[in-house]
């Protein structure tokens, strides 16, 4: 039995300046008024919520592992938005 209606989410924000973000969020179970209201909690700063992922989890981006380095660019030139669809034949 649960004893409250709570659960906890890590929100993944894109940021004005394009950056990704994560924050520990603690929302309602029911999922869409969980991204309603982790939405409106990123708007406060215009960051956009890309993802709501249930439980408390680490995220790594390309620029929290290469900040300092440089690395094969390849690994940054995608688009976020972009998916590549390939049909079994």
């Amino acid at each position: 039995m649960m004893e409250n209606d709570e659960m906890i989410y890590t929100a993944i924000f894109r940021t004005k300046e394009g950056k990704m973000t994560r924050s520990r969020y603690t929302g309602v179970i029911a999922r869409r008024e969980a991204w309603i209201r982790a939405q409106a909690m990123g708007q406060s700063n215009d960051d956009v919520l890309v993802a709501l992922v249930p439980g408390d989890h680490p995220v790594y981006t390309y620029e929290s592992l290469f900040e300092n380095n440089e690395p094969n660019t390849e690994l940054k030139d995608h688009d976020l938005y972009d998916f590549n669809v390939f049909e079994m034949t």
